[in-house]
């Protein structure tokens, strides 16, 4: 099973690659929580990677078998549309939830319960390297949670540098824009990044994040960065949690993208990872005996071992922080 699990991130390789090869850049990891494919298309056509709000997992469909998800363009079909790939073996069987969430009423304005398929891999989101923030780095051994309401700056199993930017409430996942964020803002240093073309309510509002990836960027070599992992879950599996609940499609969250700040951790029952209380949501993990698998930016497929040194996972993770170590 976990040879299996292996080959899919493989097929997920190879199709980033694809898409990347067609379209000069890598896929985006999505835009924000519950995107809506209707403000992301036009014609009966998707926004390609620079313009497209759902998530890595959609944008490279058309080199996977599920080409033919791609072309739809109702929301509710394409959550309810399964990509047996994205399940490893190891965990679970494709598996789906019903989702009645009122945020996602409230985001993507469509009332009743939706069917959302789920998947059990992430888009890699790197903390700043030593060399980026040295102020912060010890953090990274003693972990401490993001203010609430507040920029996410903190290192360790939090949210993530940023990885939310800021929520002006709870119902609210308008991303801030780069100018925003000011001196918060380094730019997101995965090869998958944050989308910078947000639609809300039919304006277009450009965050003025970077541009996506392109293989020049990768300047610690593509052998040596991670683009894809398993993520974390908890068990018994049971959909429904902040990780679990908005499927495949989903921008940029918890279900679609996990942070190196938080070491790979086998599922369990705890919801505590690296002393954080909400680490499981962010965290990459698998149920495999061992560690995780991931998929780097070459193509080929690695096992991570669960007792990875932290600042060497994190520099897996960062494309460019001039730390170019190996995890073979």
């Amino acid at each position: 099973r976990r040879t299996q699990c292996a080959n899919q991130l493989k097929q997920v390789g190879l199709a980033i690659l694809q898409t990347e090869s067609m379209s000069r850049m890598f896929p985006s990891g999505g835009i924000t929580p519950y995107p809506k494919i209707e403000d992301y298309s036009s014609g009966g056509k998707a926004f390609g990677p620079n313009k497209q709000g759902l998530s890595w997992a959609f944008q490279i469909l058309p080199s996977m078998e599920g080409g033919s998800i791609a072309s739809i363009t109702t929301t509710p079909q394409i959550a309810n549309s399964v990509v047996s790939t994205y399940f490893c073996p190891s965990r679970r069987g494709p598996t789906s939830y019903v989702n009645t969430d009122p945020k996602r009423v409230s985001e993507q304005q469509i009332s009743g319960p939706v069917t959302y398929w789920l998947s059990d891999y992430a888009a890699v989101h790197p903390g700043p390297s030593r060399n980026e923030q040295p102020s912060l780095f010890d953090k990274l051994i003693a972990p401490a949670p993001a203010q609430t309401g507040q920029i996410a700056n903190t290192v360790g199993c939090s949210n993530g540098f940023g990885f939310w930017g800021k929520q002006t409430s709870v119902m609210d996942f308008t991303p801030l824009t780069a100018q925003a964020m000011g001196t918060q803002y380094t730019d997101f240093k995965g090869v998958m990044v944050r989308s910078s073309y947000f639609v809300k309510n039919g304006t277009v509002t450009q965050l003025g994040y970077k541009p996506n990836c392109r293989i020049k960027d990768i300047a610690d070599g593509t052998t040596k960065t991670m683009m894809v992992f398993e993520k974390r879950l908890i068990v018994p599996y049971v959909p429904g949690s902040q990780e679990d609940d908005e499927g495949w499609s989903s921008g940029w969250d918890y279900d679609t993208v996990r942070t190196t700040y938080c070491t790979p951790t086998q599922d369990s029952t705890s919801k505590i990872v690296s002393n954080d209380s909400l680490g499981s949501a962010r965290a990459p993990g698998s149920a495999h005996a061992a560690g995780i698998n991931a998929v780097f930016a070459d193509g080929s497929v690695s096992m991570i071992n669960y007792d990875v040194d932290p600042e060497t996972f994190n520099c897996l993770g960062h494309r460019e922080d001039g730390q170019s170590v190996s995890a073979r």
